[in-house]
């Protein structure tokens, strides 16, 4: 009895079915693999936010992008994320990044790196990366991060060192337009490490800081800025941002993940337009519109 065998025709037939299920179901595994990291990127900063409220209700308000922890020039200066440390169980690197000078075998236990501060569908080079960047504030130019303007309008201030009035603590429930209109964090694909400091010489900055003006390599590390509210447009995806201004970018299609002020944590489309991404980002909107003579930034929302 003679036993049956595919003919070449026939196992042509089969391969070639497979190969057209394989194109149609591989963009929709891929599109699910990358539904399951933005759900991931979301509660990640659903976390970071909650950790911020938390922050604020035990401090009296938010911490700066930059922070000094005492009252003396040589006491430590550290990032908004080592701020929250506690809030998020990180005691032991807390501790580690308050000792000044840090204590050399313990450095590289405190600068590892964080999962909860990287995008999933980001590519870390692993180091400590930070892929989520803190509200500070509009920008005088399209080319600079400084104005005297902007602390006035920022979440997240330069608290190091002399702290004028300008720069005192904001707090969540003097936020004007509310903590559910108003963004705390984002993404940037390009931001820097999330101890910026002191932690060790790659990471120190400059310790003057100007009465109503940012840091700029602070703020290029830390933080985003919400471009020129005249004329730049909000392209909040795709490649990196340019260096001279950080504003949110993401790794996922045509969307960026951003915090709010109360604890939130939502999907923006990176089509909502510059007026409506001011909105969410200015925490008192009907300051902003006045001119600028009478302290406001002469937005047209």
């Amino acid at each position: 009895m003679k036993r049956s065998a595919f003919t070449l025709i026939e196992l042509l037939v089969v391969i070639t079915v497979i190969a057209l299920l394989v194109a149609i179901l591989l963009p929709t595994i891929n599109a699910a693999r990358e539904y399951a990291r933005r759900n991931q990127c979301l509660s990640q900063q659903r976390s970071l936010a909650i950790a911020m409220v938390t922050y604020d209700a035990e401090n009296n308000g938010l911490p700066g992008y930059l922070n000094q922890f005492g009252d003396q020039d040589t006491t430590p200066i550290r990032s908004w994320v080592v701020s929250i440390l506690p809030m998020i169980g990180e005691n032991k690197r807390y501790e580690f990044m308050m000792k000044e000078p840090p204590v050399a075998s313990e450095v590289a236990q405190a600068i590892a790196p964080l999962p909860a501060l990287l995008c999933p569908s980001d590519n870390p080079d692993g180091n400590a990366r930070l892929n989520y960047v803190v509200n500070c504030g509009p920008v005088a130019t399209l080319t600079g991060i400084s104005g005297n303007i902007a602390p006035h309008f920022t979440l997240y201030k330069d608290r190091r060192a002399s702290l004028t009035t300008v720069n005192k603590k904001v707090k969540m429930e003097d936020i004007p337009d509310g903590a559910s209109n108003t963004i705390l964090l984002t993404e940037n694909v390009g931001a820097g490490f999330w101890h910026q400091g002191a932690m060790h010489p790659t990471d120190e900055l400059p310790t003057t800081s100007g009465t109503g003006t940012r840091n700029p390599d602070a703020v290029q590390n830390l933080g985003f800025i919400w471009g020129d509210q005249a004329h730049a447009p909000v392209s909040i995806t795709g490649s990196l941002p340019p260096p001279s201004l950080p504003r949110p970018s993401s790794r996922h299609p045509a969307t960026v993940v951003t915090a709010f002020a109360d604890g939130s944590a939502k999907v923006i489309n990176d089509d909502i337009g510059l007026a409506e991404w001011l909105k969410l980002v200015c925490p008192d909107d009907e300051k902003a519109k006045k001119p600028v003579a009478d302290g406001g930034l002469g937005m047209n929302f």
